[in-house]
């Protein structure tokens, strides 16, 4: 209890309790924190690239549909009426927003809408001892993980504690990071990170088999030799026979 000067009296929080509280709301803090990172990251609109291919439609009647729309390497689109729009670097709703202008000369109220069929400029590759190497479209936020089970998983050869992305910046330099599957599978996720464009996951093969391919390709002369006398014994006895 506190006694103020005028009489009034007011209870008082316990020590213990004031500290609980705050603890309470800096944890709620950074429990949010993540959270909104990882919201922002999702929310990261996709931007269209040459080779994309789109879905164009024009309303109202006569609508205007255009399907299999492939973005030229200049970067632009045809559309009817209105001819060469800016595609490339530029997201679906700004398409759109250009088409309608530009559209409005020719139609009262145009409706437009475009979707991206096949995102194929923006694209990752995964390498190494996964079970189906090879490109996937980066169409949305992917990290390492997914991009590996995207690629059929680790084979069992694998060595899974040492994935390495390999990432070009500037055009000439390449970053090379580490990224732990074991972890991430026991719910460490801080090395699963975000791939970018043009990423390349590769998944190496474990110490063990490393050695074995080497044994191999220092014996494989010495059993193609013993291949050839082999045979060569074998086609002496027959003659001989």
């Amino acid at each position: 209890m506190r006694t103020f000067a005028n009489g009034a009296v007011r209870p008082m929080l316990p020590a213990f309790l004031i500290a609980s509280l705050f603890s309470v709301s800096v944890l709620s803090g950074c429990a949010s924190g993540p959270d909104a990172s990882a919201d922002a990251v999702a929310s990261t609109p996709y931007r269209v690239g040459p080779s994309d291919t789109l879905t164009v439609k024009v309303l109202p009647d006569p609508a205007i549909e255009l399907t299999a729309l492939r973005v030229r390497p200049d970067g632009k689109v045809s559309v009817d009426l209105i001819g060469d729009v800016q595609a490339s670097g530029r997201t679906t709703e700004e398409i759109s927003a250009e088409i309608t202008e530009r559209m409005a000369e020719f139609r009262q109220s145009p409706s437009v809408s475009v979707a991206v069929d096949a995102p194929t400029s923006t694209t990752i590759s995964v390498i190494g001892e996964v079970r189906s190497p090879g490109s996937f479209a980066l169409d949305r936020d992917i990290r390492v993980a997914e991009a590996i089970a995207m690629a059929g998983g680790a084979t069992e050869l694998s060595a899974t504690s040492r994935v390495r992305v390999v990432r070009r910046e500037g055009g000439t330099q390449t970053v090379l990071m580490i990224s732990d599957l074991d972890d991430i599978r026991a719910g460490d996720g801080s090395t699963d990170m975000v791939l970018q464009k043009g990423d390349l996951v590769v998944v190496p093969a474990a110490y063990q088999v490393v050695a074995g391919y080497e044994i191999r390709k220092f014996l494989y002369p010495l059993e193609a030799f013993f291949r050839v006398i082999g045979g060569g014994l074998f086609l002496a006895g027959g003659l001989f026979n």
